[in-house]
């Protein structure tokens, strides 16, 4: 026979596990198709903003004049928040140093986005922030892309396509799937072999 302690005991733990289930956020539930309405959305608007910028993904094709597929999926999305100098820009075998930060799309915990990374450790302050330098080929599509497009000091919003990003495959603190947000600041680039930083 059971006991009624033992019976009373297990309801409660029942009814706590329960009311503490009922409380969490799955932050990544129907994640696919969540991150893929919201580029969807922004692509829209950014078609019809004039502060907005819809660039093709670089690829060897691309740079050969050769079409794209017409797929939403094969561009990232740009929003222009300061603009730098000169009409040059960084190449696929060239360096950069940049400042970044890079988030997930917002979400019920995280309305800014997920920071998953960036190049400096508090807010940021161009007089102490360090940068970082990295190779443009080592880096995602969409984010090498964007930095492709960019002049020295501009400093760009992107909204980079899963397909462009990590793809179907999670990466350390980055979920499959995952449409990516980066605030890039391009300070400097250089060719290899050659110091033509300013």
């Amino acid at each position: 026979m059971v006991s009624l302690s033992f019976v009373i005991c297990h309801l409660s733990f029942c009814l706590c596990a329960c009311s503490e289930s009922r409380g969490t956020v799955d932050e990544y539930d129907d994640w696919q198709n969540r991150n893929e309405a919201y580029f969807e959305r922004i692509y829209q608007q950014a078609s019809g903003s004039s502060a907005m910028r819809v660039l093709p993904k670089w690829s060897l094709g691309a740079a050969q004049g050769v079409q794209l597929s017409g797929s939403h999926t094969d561009y990232i999305i740009a929003e222009v928040l300061e603009s730098g100098e000169g009409d040059s820009s960084p190449l696929y075998t060239d360096s950069v140093e940049v400042h970044y930060v890079g988030r997930l799309m917002p979400s019920t915990s995280y309305p800014e986005g997920y920071v998953f990374d960036k190049s400096y450790a508090q807010s940021f302050n161009e007089d102490v922030s360090p940068s970082k330098m990295m190779g443009v080929s080592g880096l995602t599509r969409g984010f090498a892309t964007a930095l492709m497009y960019m002049h020295r000091g501009d400093h760009w919003r992107i909204t980079v396509p899963y397909q462009l990003g990590f793809g179907a495959t999670a990466s350390s603190t980055i979920p499959a799937y995952s449409t990516l947000i980066f605030e890039i600041r391009l300070v400097d680039f250089w060719s290899k072999g050659k110091d033509n930083r300013q």
